[in-house]
């Protein structure tokens, strides 16, 4: 197995509703060899063997490759119903590459071109491409317009590329762009004036008597009980049994929050914290919840004791996401310990370096590890096993 260096990042693709049609995975080596082996050694040796699955679910991946794969020296190792093979623009279109791309179509791979140079030449590979992916920011007025018109000719299907508001999405739609990528959900796109719900008020007043390890169960109690919705949802969760449908009969809250546990509980705020969001709301939640669990992981290797207040951090540092809401606003409504509230809002200590380090990974970004007592490597393993178990609380939730 390669011990070179990567990252690996995951970033939706929308299509017009902003419902998932698949995931680009993102990878970031030290030198042009990793991206040569990428794909083997970062998703073969480092993580797949919890399947890609787990990263993706039933979307398809699309994921670059880069010459030797194309060419047919390497063998993209999984199979034209898991995987978009995607061709970055600096890849040149010599005889040997388009003759590649044609066999990769032939053998049922779908092929993408990536970040689209449209400068009036024509290019090979459009005879064999599905996808085409135009950079909206590069591209801009007339040109992006010329650009679709061109692409269009070959009925491929049109992704466009950093869509990061409603206005660009719009635009897109008008121009006939089929799926969107960008910060759409990474990003809110309203973070002021929104008011929250007095459920949502009690969900993180409850979150904050979970995350501080000093609360007491009765404070949960007390907080949870000022809200009727919000105790049935407890009632109900903690009643309804496990593999065999059993259903528990409880006689109070308390005993629902006592069987449901701490981390079950943290799980089931978030996901009322996500009630009523607008559209996105399964992906922002895997999002919360990969952040909270990889946070935990990382500190349990360079901080055993603050893993507890990692989840909480890397769960914190989502609610903006979560509920549309200022992040400072609802740090401050949460009443958070100081090393909490500054590693969110200010990437303090520890716990800051920590959460740099998730939203470092989440986004795919080159660079070695914020944390010096982990390889880039170990890091990028987290964070395949917290999207891993995001998907599963995801789905079981």
């Amino acid at each position: 197995m390669s011990s070179a260096s990567f990252r690996v990042g995951r970033q939706p693709i929308f299509d017009s509703k902003l419902t998932v049609h698949g995931y680009e995975l993102l990878f970031r080596g030290e030198s042009a060899t990793d991206a040569d082996a990428m794909t083997a050694d970062v998703l073969v040796h480092s993580g797949l063997d919890l399947g890609l699955t787990s990263l993706v679910g039933d979307k398809p991946a699309y994921i670059n490759v880069s010459r030797p794969y194309l060419v047919g020296e390497q063998e993209v190792p999984f199979s034209p119903k898991q995987v978009v093979v995607e061709v970055l623009e600096d890849v040149p279109r010599d005889p040997e590459v388009v003759a590649g791309c044609r066999q990769l179509t032939l053998n049922g791979y779908t092929l993408a071109l990536d970040d689209y140079v449209w400068g009036g030449d024509g290019d090979p590979l459009l005879r064999y491409a599905s996808v085409v992916k135009l950079d909206v920011l590069a591209l801009p007025g007339e040109r992006l317009a010329e650009a679709v018109l061109h692409c269009s000719a070959y009925g491929v299907r049109l992704v466009a590329e950093k869509v990061e508001t409603k206005e660009a999405l719009l635009m897109c739609e008008a121009l006939g762009f089929d799926l969107y990528q960008g910060y759409l959900l990474s990003r809110p796109d309203t973070i002021e004036g929104r008011a929250l719900t007095h459920s949502k008020v009690a969900c993180l007043q409850a979150l904050d008597r979970l995350c501080d390890p000093t609360s007491s169960l009765d404070e949960v109690e007390a907080i949870v009980k000022t809200d009727a919705a919000l105790s049935a949802r407890f009632m109900r969760a903690a009643g309804t049994g496990t593999a065999r449908g059993l259903y528990r009969h409880l006689s109070s809250v308390r005993d629902a929050l006592v069987i449901l546990g701490e981390r079950r509980l943290r799980a089931w705020i978030s996901l009322m914290l996500l009630a009523g969001a607008e559209g996105g709301c399964q992906e922002r939640f895997v999002i919360a919840m990969t952040r909270a669990r990889m946070a935990e992981l990382l500190a349990q290797r360079v901080a055993p004791r603050l893993a507890d207040a990692a989840f909480t951090v890397g769960l914190v540092s989502s609610l903006d996401l979560l509920l549309g809401a200022a992040l400072p606003a609802v740090v401050e409504a949460m009443a958070l310990s100081p090393e909490v509230g500054e590693a969110v809002l200010q990437r303090s200590g520890i716990l800051g370096a920590v959460l740099s380090e998730v939203l470092a990974q989440e986004l795919g970004e080159a660079g070695p590890p914020v944390l010096p007592e982990m390889s880039a490597g170990e890091v990028s393993r987290c964070y395949l096993q917290a999207l891993a178990w995001a998907n599963e609380v995801c789905s079981v939730l």
